[in-house]
């Protein structure tokens, strides 16, 4: 198992897990709309293409153009790295269409998880993001959970950020319990690079500022 560590692109937080993410995990952020998951994401996939780490940003609420016009207004021009190839945004609006027909049936999990891991190995991604997660499984299917996340951590070199709603912050949903680690984020992290706090309590949810806690599973 590596034992490597992934910055998330924020200092605070890095300080406060040990330098970053495990490699190789899946990471949960949960926010209702508006708390800075896509800002989030965003900064952890800009942080790896300058440790020339390629990055793969799954959207699903947002077209590619809505990205880069969003990484723009925080002062990140993806455009050459989307030329060299280096940063990749998948429109996954196809999933959904390809449902339209019969909404009772969802989407094809198998299939995205196939889709995304042959992205990841064409391009050697070693960061991805799905922002957000929830749309995927909309039934809450707990095996579908499952057959995606463990799709996605069957690429031991690749680390995930995996984004979704909580209207309700003490609803945990199933993702939760998959993953190496969750952050919730609150309407205090808006918009901005969070904010550490002076004394961090190691080995306890670590508070990121007035607008985030970070919850390390044991796992």
């Amino acid at each position: 198992m590596s034992g490597k560590r992934i910055p998330t692109g924020v200092p605070e937080i890095d300080a406060l897990i040990e330098g970053g993410l495990r490699e190789g995990k899946s990471y949960l952020v949960i926010g209702e709309p508006g708390t800075g998951k896509s800002v989030l994401s965003l900064q952890y996939l800009v942080r790896g293409l300058m440790d020339k780490e390629k990055g793969l940003y799954v959207a699903i609420d947002e077209k590619p153009a809505d990205v880069i016009e969003q990484a723009a207004s925080l002062g990140w021009d993806l455009a050459p790295f989307i030329e060299s190839k280096e940063f990749l945004i998948l429109d996954a609006s196809a999933y959904f269409v390809a449902r339209s027909g019969d909404t009772a049936k969802g989407v094809d999990v198998q299939r995205v998880a196939a889709d995304l891991n042959t992205y990841i190995t064409r391009m050697g991604a070693a960061r991805v993001v799905i922002d957000p997660l929830g749309p995927l499984l909309a039934s809450r299917n707990p095996d579908q959970a499952r057959q995606l996340i463990y799709a996605l951590q069957a690429n031991a070199n690749t680390t995930h950020l995996l984004t979704t709603y909580s209207s309700d912050k003490q609803l945990r949903s199933v993702e939760e319990y998959l993953v190496a680690g969750t952050m919730v984020l609150s309407n205090g992290a808006r918009q901005r690079p969070l904010r550490a706090p002076t004394d961090p309590r190691k080995n306890a949810r670590h508070r990121h500022g007035a607008g985030a806690v970070f919850i390390p599973h044991r796992r």
